[in-house]
C-alpha cells in the first residue's frame, strides 16, 4: 500500500470515531453504545469496496488515535511481509532450492514436486499459496508463448503423426573431457497426443530420426501420415524411401512456418517445464542413462495426465483407435529402414560405405551395385536390384584381409556373367 492511500485509510477511520473523539455522541449515548451502532453500518473504504466493521475493531481505532494520533490510524505494515503464512520456512527454503536448481521450472511444478517430496499435503496447501511466493519473491513463472496452434485435429490414432527436434541438456559421458550436447527427436500423435517414441542422441539427423520412427512404428503401428518439417534430418531420401514403402503418405511444413506442427512444438514447451528444466541430469554418464529418465517422464507422467485439449490421457485416447491399427511383421519392418546408396564395385571385388570395405560376389567386378544398410548396424549389408524390380540378391559381409591371404584363387569365367550387366551400364 503506498503512502496517499494509506492516509486516506486513516482519515476513513477517523471520520467514523470523530464524533466520539470530538464529544458529538448525546449523553444518553455511551462510547460502547456508539461502537456497537457505528458496527451495524455498512461503509466504502477508500478502495472503493463496500465493508462493514466490528465493534471492537472501531474501539481499538479511537484508543489508538488517543494513544497516538492520525498517525496510529495509518496501517502497519506486516511483520511477516514477504512471508507465507500458508508455507512453513521449511517449504519455503525448498521452493527456493527448486528453484536455484531449476531456474526455469513453473510453480504447477514446484506445487507437484513438493508434494512428491513430503514437504506439503495436497489437502493442506494448495498451488496458489506457491504462486504468491513465487510473485512476491519476483520469482514469478515466464509468461505462456504466444504462438499460434491452428484449430485442426484428426479423426483417429495413427491417421497423423507430427515429429521434430528439440535442444536436450548437457551430459558428461564416462571417458568424455567435455559435457556434450544432447537432441531430443520425438513422435506424436495428432488425435490423441500421445508420444510414441521419443529419444536423446548426440546427432540430430537423419539416421537418428529414422530410428526414432522405426521404434515407434514397432510399438504403435505405421501411421497413415506423417507431417514434418522441412530440417535435413526429415527431408531426405530415406525417410521419403521409407514411407513409400510402407504406405506413408508424407507432407511437410510450408518453410519457415512450423506452425503446422502445433502439437508437437507444444508438446515440447511441456517436456521443456516439466522433465528438462526440473530434472537432475548431473548422474546421466550416457545416453541410456538419460533416455531412461524421460522414457520413465513419458509413460509416468505425459503419456498418463489428462490433456486440456482433449479431456482425457493421451494413453487412454490412443488406446479407444487400437484395432484400426495396421501393423507389419518384423522383417518387412527392417527391410522398409534399410538406407540405400548406389555404389561401383572394385577390381579386388569390393565396396566402400562409411570408411569399411565389403566383400562382394567376383561376378559383380567392375559394375554399379545398390548397397542397401542398416546405419546403426554396419556388420552386414546387402545387395539389391531395385532397377530390374528384384529383392535381395546377395547379403555380404566386412573385408577380411587376413582370410582372403589364405584362400587359393579361383580361376573366373566373365562370360557366364549376363552381358548387361558388364561395363558398368546397369
Amino acid at each position: 500500500m503506498d503512502f496517499e492511500t494509506a492516509k486516506e485509510v486513516a482519515l476513513f477511520k477517523y471520520s467514523i470515531i470523530a464524533p466520539v473523539n470530538n464529544g458529538m455522541i448525546t449523553d444518553q449515548m455511551s462510547k460502547e453504545a456508539y461502537y456497537r451502532m457505528a458496527a451495524q453500518k455498512t461503509y466504502t473504504y477508500p478502495d472503493g469496496r463496500s465493508r462493514t466493521f466490528t465493534a471492537s475493531t472501531i474501539k481499538s481505532w479511537y484508543l489508538d488515535y488517543h494513544a497516538g494520533g492520525l498517525n496510529a490510524l495509518i496501517p502497519k505494515s506486516r511483520s511477516d511481509a514477504g512471508k507465507s503464512r500458508s508455507l512453513t520456512d521449511e517449504v519455503c527454503k525448498q521452493i527456493n532450492a527448486y528453484r536455484e536448481k531449476f531456474p526455469r521450472i513453473t510453480g504447477q511444478k514446484i506445487y507437484e514436486k513438493l508434494q512428491e517430496d513430503g514437504y506439503i499435503r495436497y489437502c493442506e496447501t494448495s498451488v496458489d499459496s506457491v504462486w504468491r511466493y513465487l510473485r512476491s519473491h519476483d520469482m514469478k513463472p515466464e509468461a505462456p508463448s504466444q504462438q499460434e496452434c491452428l484449430a485442426f485435429e484428426f479423426e483417429h490414432a495413427n491417421d497423423c503423426w507430427q515429429a521434430d527436434t528439440v535442444d536436450g541438456p548437457y551430459i558428461k559421458p564416462d571417458g568424455a573431457a567435455a559435457a556434450k550436447k544432447t537432441y531430443l527427436i520425438t513422435f506424436i500423435d495428432d488425435a490423441s497426443r500421445m508420444h510414441t517414441h521419443g529419444e536423446f542422441f548426440f546427432e540430430d539427423n537423419q539416421e537418428n530420426a529414422m530410428s526414432v520412427l522405426k521404434k515407434a512404428i514397432q510399438k504403435c503401428g505405421v501411421p497413415k501420415m506423417l507431417l514434418l518439417d522441412n530440417g535435413s534430418p526429415y527431408k531426405n531420401k530415406a525417410m521419403s524411401w521409407t514411407c513409400g514403402l510402407l504406405g506413408i503418405h508424407l507432407i511437410y511444413c510450408r518453410p519457415g512456418q512450423p506452425k503446422g506442427k502445433g502439437k508437437e512444438e507444444r508438446s515440447h514447451r511441456t517436456h521443456d517445464m516439466r522433465f528438462l528444466t526440473c530434472t537432475d541430469f548431473h548422474g546421466c554418464r550416457s545416453l541410456d542413462d538419460l533416455n531412461q529418465k524421460f522414457w520413465v517422464y513419458l509413460e509416468k507422467d505425459y503419456n498418463l495426465k489428462i490433456h486440456s485439449s482433449i479431456s482425457c490421457k493421451p494413453r487412454e485416447r490412443y488406446m479407444k483407435d487400437y484395432d484400426r491399427f495396421k501393423f507389419v511383421d518384423t522383417k518387412e519392418l527392417n527391410s522398409s529402414f534399410l538406407f540405400c546408396v548406389e555404389r561401383g564395385v572394385s577390381k579386388t571385388a569390393t565396396v566402400r560405405l562409411k570408411n569399411l570395405e565389403y566383400e562382394v560376389p567376383q561376378k559383380y567386378v567392375g559394375q554399379k551395385v545398390y548397397v542397401r544398410y542398416d546405419p546403426k548396424d554396419l556388420s552386414t549389408i546387402y545387395l539389391y536390384d531395385i532397377v530390374n524390380k528384384k529383392d535381395l540378391l546377395e547379403t555380404i559381409s566386412l573385408l577380411n584381409k587376413h582370410d582372403n591371404r589364405k584362400r587359393k584363387r579361383k580361376n573366373i569365367c566373365y562370360e557366364q556373367v549376363p552381358e548387361e550387366k558388364n561395363g558398368g551400364k546397369n
